[in-house]
């Protein structure tokens, strides 16, 4: 009886099922509005993907499509260890310096005309000739490649970002469940930083020539201020200005942030906890800061809250991991766990957590 009572409820479902697969496809032409306000418009599904940045790389295999990538720039093929399944695809040159002769190759895929569903996913930078209009520009002789500009680095942009990729993907439905847990570890974050102070911050860019810090256009300013803290550049000209250390004594922050990036022959993400080799290397980073001239006198320096961090944390999709460290960095009295938001991120991701790993230099307790 009761399989004659649940066939209806079968049938009923495998119609709702294909009702929605006629409902939710794609219809083409399609046209989508990037990052840099461009339309670029497809006339069939995108099967093979170019991407130029780590970031746009982590979006495409967050969204279940590794199988699509056919090209990959030098800062994915280095970051081997973030992306496995990437890491032999056929390189396409330097992400700033692209060889667009080797993406024709590709793209013809060895026949005389290429079919238009190929795409390549990079950074905006519309000053810079390697930004996407140089990359527009350099595609030209190669019709039917489009390209896209897609940064995945600033919270404001995210969900459109993630949006606009998942239908350029056919992946829409992968997109929206990103987007729920990215939004629901945001609010978390946001609540728990709620009327809290706004700790003054100075973040180091760079520091090889002049020293060089994070202005209001970057997307560490948009991180630092949903983790309630304030960015001392704020009011700077240009995405990544450059100051002079007496300015950033002068400025007096409570908290100091130097960013560090990983070695070209990195085999794993983060760093192996202290005492290491690696630990020793950063401890040196920091010393340095420390003994510029007139450290002594510096907030952040008198309460020992100068730190180094892995960069990797705050660009890409993985920020709202680097949201919820600077959080828990900037006030230690809030309840967060970054540690088991990271451990979800990458699990979305396909990969492990390293139990003794690190992100951030000196490394948080729960006393900080």
């Amino acid at each position: 009886m009761k399989k004659k009572q649940q066939l209806p409820q079968v049938i009923l479902s495998i119609i709702a099922l294909l009702l929605c697969l006629s409902a939710c496809a794609t219809e083409y032409p399609l046209t989508i509005t990037d990052t840099a306000g461009r339309e670029v418009t497809f006339t069939m599904p995108v099967e093979r993907v170019i991407v130029t940045s780590t970031d746009a790389a982590e979006a495409v295999v967050m969204l279940g499509a590794a199988d699509k990538v056919v090209g990959i720039s030098d800062t994915v093929q280095k970051k081997g260890y973030y992306f496995p399944e990437l890491k032999k695809k056929q390189s396409i040159g330097k992400w700033n310096a692209l060889d667009f002769e080797m993406i024709g190759e590709i793209a013809k895929g060895g026949e005389e005309n290429i079919t238009p569903d190929i795409v390549v996913i990079g950074y905006s930078y519309p000053d810079k000739p390697y930004g996407i209009f140089g990359v527009e520009k350099g595609l030209k002789p190669f019709e039917n490649v489009k390209a896209v500009a897609l940064e995945f680095t600033k919270p404001k942009n995210m969900t459109h970002e993630l949006e606009t990729l998942g239908q350029i993907l056919g992946k829409e439905e992968q997109a929206s469940d990103y987007i729920n847990w990215y939004n629901e570890k945001s609010s978390s974050v946001e609540q728990a930083v709620k009327g809290l102070g706004m700790p003054k911050v100075y973040a180091e860019w760079s520091s090889t020539a002049d020293l060089s810090t994070l202005g209001s256009g970057s997307g560490f300013d948009g991180v630092l201020s949903v983790a309630r803290g304030f960015n001392i550049a704020n009011g700077l000209k240009g995405d990544y200005p450059k100051v002079g250390w007496e300015w950033v004594v002068t400025e007096n922050p409570d908290s100091i942030i130097k960013r560090q990036t990983q070695s070209s022959d990195q085999t794993q993400i983060g760093w192996d906890s202290e005492p290491s080799s690696d630990t020793a290397e950063l401890q040196s980073v920091r010393n340095e800061l420390l003994a510029r001239s007139g450290a002594g006198g510096i907030s952040a320096v008198k309460s020992d809250r100068v730190y180094v961090m892995d960069w990797d944390v705050l660009n890409g999709l993985d920020q709202i991991v680097g949201v919820t460290y600077l959080a828990n960095l900037l006030h230690p009295e809030v309840d967060l766990d970054p540690v088991a938001v990271h451990r979800e991120y990458l699990d979305r991701l396909g990969l492990e957590y390293p139990e003794d790993r690190t992100f951030i230099y000196p490394e948080l307790s729960s006393e900080d």
